[in-house]
């Protein structure tokens, strides 16, 4: 009988023991959430990149270029930040030194009203993500 306690008192001590440790793991995850992000895999950033693609070239129409920038903003309002895409603007017609609205200056909403939809403008991706994921997207008007 002697032998049966200890071993219940044993396998108590095991159990407490692997509980502390699950404890432990579940706290040292919530303190950091980067750590539970996984990178995108190349079907998820295809995904997410064939938002855009359609648009990107050059001469393209502005209703083009307008339909892009409300892409992007459906985009950032339903994304977290580190899936954000960021939209430069840059009139290169109205002066030699390019004119050029960003994101962080001016709404999207904002910079989708100053395009004209009878101009045309080129657009190209100018940053991506190491897993190739559009991060930044440059619109420049061009002389028709």
């Amino acid at each position: 009988m002697e032998n049966a306690s200890k071993a219940l008192i044993i396998a108590g001590a095991i159990l407490i023991s692997i509980v502390l440790v699950s404890v432990g793991v579940i706290v040292v995850q919530s303190l950091n959430p980067d750590a539970a992000v996984e990178e995108m895999t190349k079907q998820e950033v295809d995904a997410f990149n064939s938002k855009f693609n359609s648009s990107i070239g050059d001469n393209k129409l502005g209703s083009v270029a307008k339909s892009l920038i409300s892409n992007v903003m459906t985009n950032n309002a339903n994304t977290d930040a580190s899936n954000q895409v960021s939209v430069q603007l840059v009139d290169s017609v109205i002066s030699t030194n390019s004119v050029a609205m960003t994101a962080e200056s001016v709404t999207l909403s904002a910079m989708r009203n100053k395009v004209n939809t009878s101009a045309r403008y080129n657009i190209v991706v100018t940053k991506t993500s190491n897993g190739g994921r559009v991060q930044e997207i440059t619109i420049t008007r061009v002389a028709n």
